[in-house]
């Protein structure tokens, strides 16, 4: 065997190790992936569209593997029939639902058993300035609205609604914000007359933030204006403090209707 013939020996030598090498890596590194990402579960995934309070059975959903790292199976749903639901009641989405949604817990519900003129409804509340953690099922609330100033109004901060029960609160989700961040929401659902039902929909869909106030459970009292715009708290800023011979320091909220 000549030196070149040689040469070329010990080169397909190398490379034979060094593809050995390469596999043997490739392995290692698949192997910690799959380690970290732990065992695979399964959730069901929306394939269509599905408005609130629509039907939601199985030709709407489908069953895909994840990692189980990213997907808690006591948040996550892998089968329909972990939602509790009554013999004579259905499965209904709890707000619109988009196709492609891994879906969980609060996101199907029951199909509500409503009586003569009663509309059921759920909003989707800031999990932190909405909730907190106090409000529950059963609870009395009120919910308030803050509005940014348009064509040179004013902002307000609105009371759209008052003492009204909580019939259910959902899981805790996010949410892309308006600004493209993402901040997390609970769907909290209330049982309302078509024209409180009105009103509440429309202050989720053109207000700024929606808060919810927990009523005490031994009555709320007078709620006072249902309305606190921009020019009152200049009117506060003007007129001192108690002690200066402003009286009660001047109530100027508005009533509901604007009159002051």
């Amino acid at each position: 065997m000549n030196p070149r013939q040689r040469r070329g020996v010990l080169l397909m030598v190398v490379a034979a190790l060094g593809a050995v090498a390469v596999f043997f890596s490739v392995f290692t590194y698949l192997g910690s992936k799959e380690e970290q990402l732990g065992e695979f579960a399964t959730v069901l995934r929306l394939t269509d569209d599905v408005d609130a309070y629509q039907p939601l059975g199985p030709d709407s959903v489908e069953t895909v593997r994840v990692p189980s790292l990213y997907f808690d199976p006591e948040v996550f749903l892998s089968d329909l029939s972990e939602v509790e639901t009554p013999a004579d009641q259905e499965l209904v989405a709890a707000s619109h639902l988009q196709a492609g949604v891994y879906l969980q817990r609060g996101m199907v519900q029951p199909q509500p058993t409503l009586t003569t003129g009663e509309r059921e409804i759920a909003i989707m509340v800031d999990a932190e300035t909405g909730v907190a953690g106090k409000v529950q099922r059963g609870s009395f609330v009120d919910i308030y609205a803050t509005f940014q100033p348009r064509d040179h109004g004013q902002s307000c901060a609105v009371r759209v609604l008052t003492e009204v029960e909580v019939l259910d609160i959902g899981e805790l989700r996010t949410q892309e914000t308006d600004t493209g961040g993402v901040a997390g929401v609970v769907p909290v659902t209330f049982r309302l007359d078509p024209e409180a039902a009105l009103r509440l929909a429309y202050a989720e869909d053109f207000s700024t933030k929606m808060r919810l106030a927990l009523v005490s459970a031994s009555g709320g009292g007078s709620p006072g204006g249902a309305e606190f715009c921009s020019e009152d708290m200049d009117g506060l800023a003007g007129q001192g403090s108690p002690d200066e011979g402003s009286g009660t320091g001047g109530d100027t909220r508005r009533a509901p209707g604007g009159e002051r």
